[in-house]
């Protein structure tokens, strides 16, 4: 029999060619079912249970958005972001990653020294009586003890500062240094605040940790030379007069730390990290808190918040950008504010639609942002209730959720507005004041020392 030139006989080399052609006709079988069911419009999931987020919705058509250009960018997204079976794939690719750990740890910025954290008071101060403020600079022989210098920017005179930064993997964690003369003046201010309410408002006060503490893996934490959070915060809330209600979230967030509670690119927390703090409030001040399913969201991807601008913009976080999830307040409700200039801003949406704004402005879609005095009213109540809330920017995202329980609710933004806590909480006759800070604030010197200037 006549052999090929490599040994084999012709029916052999004619075996070998049909087994190749049934080899390309099954991948290219199975390529086009593939095609063919990510075309598919219902096995596209329009909600991720992994990543607790909206998927991106298909885009509602328009002549506009079609001569623009961005119709079809919206089509893209929606394809590439509604895959079939995308959380078994997510879920898949976690647990492959997880069997190597976070690939890259990297630090920006030089972490400082925290203070030696005193053991929680096992009983707690009466409260003081009430007095002026100290108009003295908050300074010490050594100088600012914000967290470093380098990661600084000033805003209205009133220093910030996000201090070092760890980005492991795709996230960063903001590191924290307990400064116990900071965390004195902050709990005066709201023992003072209190004191000045006696009789007129219940004062409430909640310190909320950062990611570093919920939710980097205890491997990592553990390595790291960052204060303790919770017995920072313990030693706050043992601080706090018996006229003051701490509201404890640390426990509550750590439980939950699976959820996306905090951004991966910004050091704030989510607004689902948000709504475990105001279920923790409501349960104190006697309300019953509203199931998270019952609230109607809005998702705004493409938000790259302050880690991923103070680290250089580094691929790991820009690559992994966040969505801002949003919850609708569930009534009515009109709001208003007095922004930095003065200006009187009416009718503003306590939800705006930022879905073309910048990327790292996406966080305003809360209450307006950062602004001096705020006024929220759910135009369908009618009992004259009335909340405080004095904060900073972590109290954006929490703020919507007391709507459902108060007719008004007016916020404080203590590094801009330039009257008295205790003044503005008489002037509402609000029922409820809450002091509501991130504990990275509490060892911000010039801060609480703004802080300390407006109580009274």
């Amino acid at each position: 029999m006549q052999q090929d030139k490599k040994g084999s006989s012709p029916k052999t080399a004619g075996k070998r060619k049909q087994y190749l052609g049934i080899k390309v006709l099954l991948f290219f079988t199975l390529l086009a079912v593939l095609c063919f069911l990510s075309l598919l419009f219902f096995l596209r999931p329009s909600y991720s249970s992994t990543e607790k987020r909206t998927l991106t919705p298909f885009p509602s058509f328009s002549f506009r958005s079609l001569l623009s250009g961005t119709y079809f960018d919206q089509i893209s997204l929606w394809f590439s972001d509604t895959f079939p079976f995308r959380d078994q794939m997510l879920t898949a690719n976690a647990h492959m990653q997880g069997l190597y750990g976070f690939q890259s740890t990297e630090l920006s910025g030089t972490p400082e020294e925290g203070e030696e954290i005193p053991t929680a008071p096992q009983t707690r101060p009466t409260a003081p009586a009430a007095t002026q403020a100290s108009t003295a600079p908050a300074t010490t022989p050594e100088g600012p003890t914000e967290a470093t210098t380098q990661n600084q920017s000033m805003i209205d005179g009133v220093t910030q500062s996000l201090g070092a930064t760890l980005v492991a993997g795709d996230s960063g964690f903001e590191y924290y240094n307990f400064v116990r003369s900071v965390a004195d003046q902050y709990t005066a201010s709201v023992n003072r605040a209190a004191s000045g309410l006696n009789g007129v408002s219940r004062v409430f006060d909640m310190v909320i940790p950062t990611s570093m503490d919920i939710t980097l893996p205890e491997a990592i934490r553990k390595n790291l030379n960052s204060s303790d959070q919770k017995a920072a915060i313990d030693y706050m809330y043992g601080s706090l007069s018996t006229q003051v209600t701490p509201v404890p979230v640390f426990d509550t967030l750590k439980a939950h730390n699976g959820e996306y509670i905090y951004f991966r690119t910004d050091h704030h927390w989510t607004a689902r990290g948000a709504y475990y703090g105001y279920r923790e409030y409501a349960a104190l001040a006697g309300m019953d808190p509203v199931p998270l399913n019952q609230f109607e969201t809005k998702s705004y991807d493409g938000f790259l918040g302050a880690f991923y601008s103070e680290t250089g913009k580094k691929p790991a976080l820009g690559n992994h950008p966040d969505t801002v999830i949003c919850y609708l307040p569930l009534q009515e409700v009109k709001m208003g504010y007095t922004d930095r200039s003065g200006k009187e801003i009416t009718n503003w949406p306590v939800i705006a639609d930022v879905s073309t704004w910048s990327a790292s402005s996406k966080y305003s879609a809360f209450i307006g942002g950062d602004n001096p005095f705020t006024t929220l009213e759910n135009t369908e109540k009618s009992d004259g209730s009335a909340c405080l809330v004095v904060k900073e920017s972590f109290g954006n995202a929490f703020v919507p959720f007391l709507t459902s329980h108060y007719q008004y609710v007016y916020v404080i933004d203590y590094r801009y507005y330039n009257g008295t806590i205790v003044d503005c909480a008489k002037e509402h006759k609000v029922n409820d004041v809450l002091f509501l800070n991130n504990i990275s604030a509490t060892r911000n010197r010039s801060l609480m020392g703004r802080l300390e200037k407006i109580v009274d």
